[in-house]
């Protein structure tokens, strides 16, 4: 835990002030911490800092209409972080009201990392409803190195939302670069919702080399193999269970490492799908723009999270800007490739941890992965 050290008193009569008024206790919530969002880390305590009601700057997520709807978040975490202490309050406040309305939140990176998974996002989750899943029902099987040989994919699934089997994960045959040693793969499970059947997958593809589909031949063909594979992956387990639970809708969210935008037909997560041969199977952010989908308040055009005009990385990692920007994707299975039926309505929405400021910039929180964009999808199908 950190000692107070009170700026100016910035901290103390405000709080003082409040306390005497009988108001809410905003420990110094003024014009300069609006606009330090670094000092007002370096001031409060964990459980003070992630304490709603002393966080005002925090600027939460959409909240959606449930009944009716199937809806997936994805983000990923990112497990090696070592300035966050307690990864779990950074979840309860960034990914805040998106989980409320989310049936399925998607996780990747997500390894028990000094119990991060254990003791944050399961603890937490958990307390809204949400259950654990896991592949195999481990987060890793190896004792002395958090990553080898494991997947780094959870989900949760709120209640309400029935689990009818999970599936066992694929790890994927071709990967490369900082990820040989993981054990990168897609893994899904089977939802029932409201009498409707929804088939939910997850995946990190490989980032190798160089990410993004950037122009590293080995990185890229890994990562065009591992759309083949997940494509194969996917078509053999819906085709398996779609006599006894006909899909409503199929969805495939994670990092592809290839980053897709509904603003152009020829993003590089569209160019992956079209080297894998699987444009034919899945809706991605350009299509829904094309079906009139309802975009997020939080978005551009492009479907990338909106941080135009005074946007300032306030973490120590320093990754928020540029090619750097990681963005996850959830897909749409289109029913001519497995089934199922055309959406009735469609809304898709990108997000990210967001410190608002008293005039209204928004700058990067300081406690935070802050160069990962999370993806929400809700889904009303048409049959």
């Amino acid at each position: 835990m950190k000692s107070h050290k009170n700026h100016g008193n910035h901290r103390l009569l405000p709080a003082v002030v409040a306390l005497l008024l009988g108001g809410p206790v905003w420990a110094g919530y003024d014009a300069y911490y609006s606009n330090n969002p670094k000092a007002w880390y370096d001031e409060m305590e964990e459980d003070e800092y992630f304490n709603p009601s002393l966080t005002p700057g925090w600027q939460l997520n959409e909240t959606c209409s449930d009944s009716g709807f199937f809806s997936v978040a994805s983000y990923n975490i990112f497990h090696n972080v070592p300035f966050v202490y307690d990864f779990g309050d950074e979840m309860e406040q960034s990914l805040g009201k998106v989980t409320k309305c989310a049936d399925v939140v998607l996780y990747q990176e997500a390894w028990d990392y000094d119990d991060i998974i254990e003791d944050g996002p399961k603890q937490n989750m958990a307390s809204r409803g949400f259950t654990l899943l896991t592949p195999s029902g481990y987060y890793c099987d190896d004792t002395w190195d958090i990553e080898n040989d494991c997947s780094g994919l959870v989900m949760f699934y709120k209640s309400g939302t029935t689990l009818v089997k999970q599936f066992t994960l694929q790890p994927f045959t071709d990967v490369n670069g900082v990820d040989v040693h993981k054990e990168k793969g897609v893994w899904g499970a089977l939802f029932a919702k409201e009498g409707k059947y929804y088939y939910v997958f997850d995946t990190h593809f490989t980032y190798g080399n160089k990410g993004h589909l950037e122009g590293d031949a080995a990185s890229d063909a890994s990562r065009i193999s591992n759309m083949k594979q997940s494509l194969a992956y996917i078509r053999n387990q819906v085709n398996a269970n779609t006599t006894s639970y006909p899909p409503s809708a199929i969805l495939f969210g994670g990092d592809f490492n290839s980053d897709f935008a509904s603003n152009t037909s020829a993003s590089r997560g569209y160019q992956l799908l079209v080297q894998a041969s699987a444009q034919t199977s899945f809706h991605e952010p350009y299509d829904y723009a094309v079906m009139s989908a309802v975009m997020g308040g939080y978005e551009t055009a492009g479907f990338q999270s909106n941080w135009v005009g005074g946007t300032v990385d306030a973490g120590p990692n320093g990754m928020a800007t540029g090619v750097k920007a990681d963005y996850d994707t959830v897909l749409l299975g289109k029913p001519g490739a497995f089934g199922g039926c055309a959406p009735a309505q469609l809304s898709y929405s990108g997000w990210a941890p967001a410190w608002k400021t008293t005039t209204g910039v928004r700058k990067w929180p300081f406690y935070t992965h802050s160069d990962h964009y999370g993806r929400w999808i809700r889904v009303k199908p048409g049959c």
